[in-house]
Parts: C-alpha cells; structure tokens; sequence
C-alpha cells in the first residue's frame, strides 16, 4: 500500500478541510472492503437485533416497555452524539486508529451488555455502544469516500450495503432464535468474533492515511461539544418525559425546551462563525442546495426506519393476538433486510439511469404506501404472513433513498469537500434516527389515551351490545363453575382486557399513519434536489 501524502497547509486564517487530498489504494480492495462491512455489520446487526427482543430484555430487568425504550432512545442519542464529533475525532487521533478503537469499544460494550445485571448498567452499556457505533456506521462511508477512486465508489459502496442488509436479516433470525431457546444475551456473542476479523483485515489492507496537522484536526472545539450535548440531552429528556409531566404545563419541561432550543443556536452559530477554526462541521455546506436537500430528506427518512422498526416488533409481540414469539418475528421482519440486500445492486443502475431525484421519489412514494398499508394491517387478527408485502414494499423505499442520497448529493461535491458533507448528511439522519423512536412513543402513549377514554365511555354508557357480551360471558363463566359474582367480575376484568388490546391496537396503526405522513412530506422535499446534469 502506498502512503498517501498530507495535506498542503492552509493559508493563515483558512479553515481546511476535513479530507487529505484524493486518495488511492492498489487494486486489491476486498480485504479493505471486507473489514469496512464487518465493522458496520455489528453495529447494524445489534440495532435490530435488540429491537427484537425488547420485550424480553424489560422482563428479565423488570421494567415497562416504556422504560424499555430507553434501550433504544440511549443508544440512538448517544450515535448522534458520536456521529457529530466523529470527522474531529478520527483526524484528532488518526483515521484507522480510531475505527479500530470504535470497533473495539463496541465488542467490549457488547460484552457489557450481555452481563449487564440490571437496568441501569445495561442502559450504561448501551449508551457507550451507540457512541462507538458512531465510528463504524459513519467511517464505513467515510472511508470508501477517502480512499476509494470516484469510478469505483458506487460498486463499493453497494458491496458494503448488502453485507449491511445480510447482517440486519441476520441479527433478527440469530437474536429471536436465541431469545426463544436460550437467552437474549447470547445475541451479543457474535460481536466479538466479528470484531476481531474486522480488526484483523483492517490491519492488513487500510492504507497507511497521514494524519492531519491542520489547526481543525488538531485542535478541540470544547464550546462546541458541550452546547452539542445540552441540546441532545435537554431534547431528549423533553420528547421522552414530555407525556408523563404534561408537557409545557410543567415548568421543568419549559425550561428544558428553552435549554435546548437555545444551545442548538449557539451550536450553530459558533459552527458558522469565523473566528472558530476548529468547528466540528461545516455548516456552510449547507448552502449547497444538494447538501440541503440531503440533511432534509436523511432527517425525515431517519424517522420512519427507526420509528418503523421500532414499532412493528413491539406491535407483533406485546399486542398482536396470540403474542408472537422473538423467532417468528424475526422471520417475518427480516423479509425487509433480505429484499433490500437482493435488490441493492438494481438501485446503482436505477440511479446513474434515472438519477437520484427520481429514484428518491419513487421510493418516497412507495414508502408512503407501505406505511399506510401496514396501518390497515395492524389488527389483533391479522395472519402475520400477510405483513411481508408492506415490508417488501418498505425494502424498495430504503435502499434507494440511501444510495441516492449519497451518489445525488454528496458525491456532486469538489473531492475536498466530500467528507465533511458525508458527516453534515449523517449526523442529520441519525438525528432523524434518533428522533424516531421518540416520536413515535409519544404517537404511541397520545394515541392510546384517546382510544382507551373513547372505548371505556362506550362501555360505561350501557350499551345494549355490551349489556348483552356482559350476560352472555357471565352465563358462561358460571357453567364452568364460577359464582355469579366471580363470574361476574370476571367478565368485567376480560371486557377491559379486551378495550385496552384495542386501544392500543388502534394506536399503532395511528403511529404508522403519522410514518406514511412523513414519507409523504419527505416526497414534497425531493424537489430540493438539484436536477441531473443535462447529457447533450
């Protein structure tokens, strides 16, 4: 491998860019390609993997499925939080060392996890977990983008991609096969193993990348960092406790909301300002029309694939009626992770044939549908079968928005301008990752007031269909040998047994009504692409 050369220095008073100047590697890229897939494959692997198995991981820790999510929400905060400062980080220390450590403090949390003892350092782990996710969801990218030649990247990338899908297909059938027959914990296993082949052929084939000496890599953006984590934090605790403490009737929520929204403003502003030399992200980007357009539709696309995969198991699995078990959910879900996979290499040549701006709006579109089918799907009578076509249907949409995202918006950009605008998009879909999850149990707890004070006042008005469930199910209590009154409160307790499951039934297919409106929305934004360039 050949060394690549360091960056010229820059003028006194420039900011430079993230990247060293275009890169190259020899011919022989599997190795390099094959590393880069089995670090994303652990962290793409254990987020399914532990959407899966929730249910199980709130009862073995003795907590609700609300607080359960916190799993989820910890994990995609502390991502975000590690995707922003990643570009800073990895030139800080050097690029190859700090995938190796993100690799490696992954393994390491995943052990954690799988020997946690109780909540709190379970959720501990998990936090540490999505921090060096970061690195490897982010510098799998990165790194095609630093030392892949512009004519190869698209082939590339669509390598990695599929080895991406085939781990998701795989952390849902191996966690549910191992929740139902031995534990959740072992799902965390395979991690090492990966890690340490990932480790190894990055040894081996990641070129040697000098470090940069510019004053942005080597310096910290300390006033950055730390408005960046008040936001996240304050955002966060408002989205999730917001229901519970009334919203903005609480003061302590109010202040909260002001807290973040006003440190996101000094965030951005000390990020634009010229006298910092050391900012995190380029911003300024942002007033590239494609970069724009990027950060819109990655936010908005993040909702719905966190949200979605979020939902959908929790619906399967604590309301669908019978309960599925961990095994048959997976199965059933990974027919998403196993179709994208299939048609990946279909969507490079969609996209150089059509361009981006029409694969994005065909999978908006299909989104949209698939969203809203699984809404009218969501029944506690539903054969599970029947969910694979909406999951179909999704994996056509999440393919080809992130392929097209990239080659579309990204990929237009001078070469030392590409890497930074990877971060702006991804730090910006992992905010909308992040935000997903969050959404979607406020849709979830909003939504389910509404119906259970809807169906509990039918029932209390008396009707005569529910005076006569009432007497029939009392009737037939007592011929199993109840007395009238404990077949009578029998009875009562199964009605509103009965409304609650409805209840929230009819709050899941409400939360995947707001996904379908957010697809809906992110297709309005397509147009904020910029068209393809004319061929004659």
């Amino acid at each position: 491998m050949l060394p690549l050369s360091p960056p010229s220095a820059p003028a006194t008073g420039d900011l430079s860019p993230a990247t060293p100047p275009v890169s190259h590697v020899d011919g022989k890229q599997t190795g390099l390609l094959a590393g880069l897939g089995l670090a994303a494959w652990m962290e793409f692997y254990t987020f399914d993997a532990v959407n899966l198995v929730l249910p199980d991981m709130a009862g073995s820790f003795g907590v609700s499925h609300d607080e359960a999510s916190w799993l989820l929400i910890a994990f995609s905060a502390s991502l975000f939080w590690g995707m922003a400062v990643s570009i800073w980080l990895a030139g800080y220390v050097g690029y190859l060392r700090y995938i190796l450590g993100s690799i490696g403090l992954f393994a390491i949390a995943s052990m954690g996890c799988a020997f946690a003892t109780d909540f709190g350092t379970m959720l501990m782990w998990r936090t540490v977990s999505g921090f060096a996710g970061a690195g490897l969801a982010m510098w799998w990218r990165g790194s095609v983008y630093l030392l892949i030649p512009r004519p190869r990247r698209s082939v590339s990338m669509m390598r990695i991609s599929i080895m991406i899908y085939l781990s998701t297909a795989a952390g849902l059938l191996l966690s549910g096969y191992v929740t139902d027959r031995y534990t959740w914990r072992w799902l965390f296993v395979p991690n090492i193993v990966v890690a340490v082949a990932a480790i190894g052929l990055l040894l081996r084939h990641y070129p040697k990348v000098v470090r940069p000496t510019d004053v942005r890599a080597r310096g910290i953006d300390m006033p950055g960092l730390l408005l960046l984590a008040v936001a996240l934090v304050c955002t966060q605790v408002v989205m999730t406790r917001g229901q519970a403490m009334d919203w903005f009737g609480s003061p302590e929520i109010r202040i909260l909301a002001w807290a973040a929204i006003s440190a996101f403003v000094l965030f951005v502003g000390w990020q634009l300002h010229h006298r910092n030399n050391v900012r995190l992200h380029r911003l300024d980007l942002l007033r590239h029309r494609d970069v724009a357009a990027s950060v819109v539709l990655g936010v908005l696309a993040g909702i719905v694939v966190s949200g979605s995969t979020y939902a959908l198991p929790e619906f399967l699995r604590t309301v669908y009626s019978p309960g599925l078990d961990a095994t048959h959910t997976g199965r059933i879900l990974c027919v998403y992770a196993l179709t994208a996979a299939a048609i990946r290499p279909l969507v490079t040549r969609s996209v150089g044939k059509f361009g981006p701006r029409k694969v994005l709006a065909f999978a908006f579109i299909l989104l949209t549908v698939s969203m809203s089918l699984m809404s009218r799907l969501i029944t506690t009578d539903t054969p599970y079968g029947y969910f694979a076509l909406p999951l179909i249907l999704y994996a056509f949409c999440l393919s080809p928005v992130l392929s097209a995202l990239a080659s579309g918006t990204v990929a237009r950009l001078p070469q030392d301008l590409q890497l930074d605008a990877v971060a702006v998009y991804m730090t910006f879909r992992q905010f909308g990752m992040s935000l997903g999850v969050t959404l979607v149990t406020v849709v979830l707890a909003w939504r389910e007031q509404l119906h259970s004070s809807r169906l509990f006042d039918f029932l209390y008005s008396a009707s005569v269909q529910v005076n006569e469930w009432m007497t029939s199910a009392t009737t037939l209590l007592m011929q199993r040998g109840m007395s009238a009154t404990q077949a009578r409160s029998a009875a009562e307790a199964l009605l509103a047994e009965t409304a609650i499951r409805q209840a929230r039934t009819l709050a899941y297919a409400d939360a995947f009504v707001f996904m379908a409106s957010v697809g809906l929305v992110a297709l309005c934004f397509v147009p904020l692409m910029s068209p393809p360039p004319s061929k004659g």
